[in-house]
């Protein structure tokens, strides 16, 4: 027993090494290995699903300009909930200068991205929009081929286990079985990262709005010293467009007043002068 259990064990390491370093020739050496040291019926066990489809991660930023950056990110978050999607992050800057800034890191499923971001632009003036997609398709296949051949050590090493008699060979075994199912768990995580990155979007949404400051002394003084210039300046042009006016208009009210001035001194001479005797 303990001579059939050696040759399994280092053909197991073997197989274990090159399926951890993830070579381009790995499925072939491992599913060689197994043939030669698993029963024909062990290898019948089901596959994983392979995905077949375009496998995209999407991400998306959306900036506005908004007049109430509190009820923009309010109506956003309650949007995003009832597309089934939920808040990831919050980040509230508060009031820098005259700007007040809030980012809000949002997950949206996949599909509903279009429709969300054309839903939270009508919540502001839209500053920019881009949204990119990276295909992990490649690598949730090379996950799920080094996760079957993986499980299928795992097959062998139970069996090898169930056939091995001394406890010395149990352990080997058992601390082999060991680190195979660590493995294991450590592609599974990363597969269903992958997974979920590609069902639900990321999105970053930031919202920002002008805030009025109060204006210092100086700036005061400096204002009331420009509205004074400005109503001199206007109040001295006004008296000389009535100067214009009044020079364009004068041969209209000159000659009035010329005539009325010479009845009034014709009036003046005729008192004055004497009356005739005997008149």
């Amino acid at each position: 027993m303990k001579r059939q259990v050696w040759p399994l064990l280092l053909g197991l390491g073997l197989v274990g090494c090159a399926t951890f370093r993830a070579e381009p020739d790995l499925p072939i050496r491992q599913s060689e290995a197994v043939s030669q040291a698993v029963p024909a019926k062990t290898m019948a066990a089901p596959a994983d699903a392979v995905p077949t489809a375009t496998q995209l991660i999407k991400t998306a930023n959306l900036s506005l300009k908004v007049s109430d950056v509190a009820a923009a990110s309010q109506q956003a978050i309650a949007w995003v909930r009832q597309a089934g999607g939920e808040v990831l992050n919050l980040d509230d800057s508060g009031v820098v200068g005259d700007v007040r800034r809030l980012s809000l890191e949002l997950q949206i499923p996949a599909p509903r991205l279009e429709e969300m971001l054309d839903r939270l632009a009508s919540l502001g003036t839209l500053e920019s929009r881009q949204v990119t997609a990276e295909d992990v398709s490649s690598q949730l296949v090379d996950l799920d081929a080094r996760l079957r051949n993986l499980r299928r050590t795992e097959t062998m090493l139970l069996r090898i286990m169930e056939r091995s008699g001394s406890v010395g060979d149990v352990l080997k075994v058992a601390q082999e079985l060991s680190q195979v199912r660590e493995q294991i768990e450590q592609l599974d995580a990363q597969r269903a990262n992958l997974q979920n990155r590609v069902r639900y979007a990321r999105l970053r949404l930031n919202l920002v709005t002008a805030v009025a400051k109060s204006p210092s002394l100086g700036e005061r003084l400096g204002e009331t010293w420009r509205q004074a210039t400005t109503a001199l300046g206007l109040f001295t042009t006004g008296l000389i467009q009535f100067a214009l006016w009044v020079v364009v208009f004068s041969p209209y009210w000159l000659l009035p007043a010329l005539g009325l001035g010479w009845l009034y001194r014709a009036r003046r001479q005729r008192r004055s002068s004497p009356t005739p005797p005997g008149s």
